[in-house]
């Protein structure tokens, strides 16, 4: 029920959003876009990030299939998009999905980090080469109140986990209930560092279905 803003890279952050008058950058999108029910739609093309994009609660992210794609070059410790909240399983009710996000050869940190909200799903993306984490879903240890509706599927997440002192995941998920993750390809293969396809936190973690 919520408009539909988009983002081409010929756009401008200058521009209003609309279908004729894009923005150019992901980042810029996400503080304009505030609205639950909006969307962010990505045009086909490759988009250069050098700024973290916060998604605000009930906004969506959608691509174009692998057409669209995200180049991160965002470091340190900070994930590409990042959908967090103060609260714990703060309901976002929205998604991410039909896009490729590129580590920029290990150069980004994590391409998608859920902080803190239910009700969030990530589906149809390709995740490549990001040095600690492709997707983190993250609630608190121990949580409070677990974060339910929860899902991840119908991904590819190659190459985006190292080890650290300590395993990252291509998938990090803790503080969840009822997650459900499936028809997933994910592998890692660094040959050296190796982290973990799947990183579940231990002990913080109720009736997870991995499958297919």
């Amino acid at each position: 029920s919520g408009a539909t803003y988009y983002v081409d890279p010929l756009g401008s952050d200058a521009n209003n959003g609309s279908i004729s008058s894009p923005w150019k950058t992901l980042a810029s999108a996400c503080s304009k876009v505030k609205t639950a029910g909006d969307i962010i739609h990505l045009n086909s093309g490759t988009f250069i990030e050098i700024a973290q994009s916060s998604l605000a609660v009930g906004v969506s992210i959608e691509g174009e299939g692998v057409a669209s794609v995200i180049q991160s070059r965002v470091g340190g410790t900070s994930f590409t998009i990042l959908l967090s909240s103060s609260a714990q399983a703060t309901n976002g009710g929205q998604h991410i999905s039909n896009l490729k996000m590129d580590g920029n050869k290990l150069a980004g940190y994590g391409a998608i980090r859920v902080a803190y909200r239910k009700n969030v799903e990530i589906y149809n993306c390709t995740i490549v080469d990001f040095n600690y984490y492709g997707v983190s879903f993250i609630n608190g240890e121990p949580p409070t109140t677990y974060a339910t509706g929860n899902s991840f599927h119908d991904n590819i997440v190659t190459n985006c986990a190292g080890y650290y002192n300590g395993a990252r995941g291509n998938l990090e998920i803790q503080g969840q209930d009822g997650m459900l993750i499936y028809n997933n390809n994910m592998t890692v293969n660094r040959g050296t560092n190796d982290g973990d396809v799947i990183y579940g936190v231990e002990g913080f973690l109720k009736n997870i279905k991995i499958y297919n």
